[in-house]
């Protein structure tokens, strides 16, 4: 996994789109293909949320992994900046986040080839691969006392014999504390004070530490 402080000199050398796709992997524990299937109308800017109910491998669109793949999990701060910026007024409900110029998702070998392989040779980062983001977002997770049950529901892992249906009105407290919490670690927010320039939604995911 990568350390905080790993993960902000990643984010200073990398280009677009490897930038964002990598810290929304570390800020968010999505599976890379989850995340490149994300369309406008998965994200809820307001609610602070986003809603996973696609993956797409080598082009081709699927449901999520498990039963439990499928679900609406809390965005921080630091991400709901970066999803913000990825949906402008011109972006339609359908339109995939991250896509080609011709409207197809974006291939994740091209883009760890091309961006997110020479970005982490020139730190010294050995063996990083999209997956290894997700499990740092896991490990700062658990830097942050998580509890067991909160990782799993965060990350869509399944466990033995649990079924939800389409996903809880609210978001819990403790899934909301976690996110932040790996923000701080990354990013080195002040928590102690809400900004007033946010809407109620945003400021409910800032939590002092």
């Amino acid at each position: 996994m990568l350390a905080p402080e790993q993960i902000r000199q990643l984010a200073k050398i990398l280009a677009e789109p490897a930038r964002s796709i990598a810290l929304l992997l570390v800020l968010t524990g999505l599976r890379v293909g989850e995340l490149l299937a994300l369309r406008r109308r998965n994200i809820d800017l307001a609610g602070c949320t986003l809603r996973v109910t696609e993956t797409v491998y080598d082009g081709h669109f699927d449901t999520p992994k498990t039963q439990r793949s499928n679900r609406v999990i809390p965005i921080g701060l630091e991400a709901s900046s970066i999803l913000r910026s990825l949906c402008n007024a011109e972006v339609k409900p359908e339109d995939l986040l991250f896509s080609t110029s011709q409207g197809q998702p974006l291939s994740r070998h091209n883009v760890l080839r091309r961006q997110l392989r020479p970005a982490c040779k020139k730190l010294g980062l050995q063996g990083i691969t999209w997956h290894s983001l997700r499990h740092s977002h896991a490990t700062l997770l658990d830097s942050v006392g998580t509890p067991l049950g909160t990782v799993q529901a965060l990350l869509g892992h399944s466990t033995s014999e649990i079924t939800r249906e389409v996903y809880l009105h609210a978001i819990p407290e403790d899934q909301r504390r976690a996110v932040a919490g790996v923000e701080s670690l990354v990013f080195g927010f002040n928590r102690t004070q809400t900004d007033s320039s946010l809407s109620p939604a945003e400021n409910s995911a800032v939590v002092s530490y």
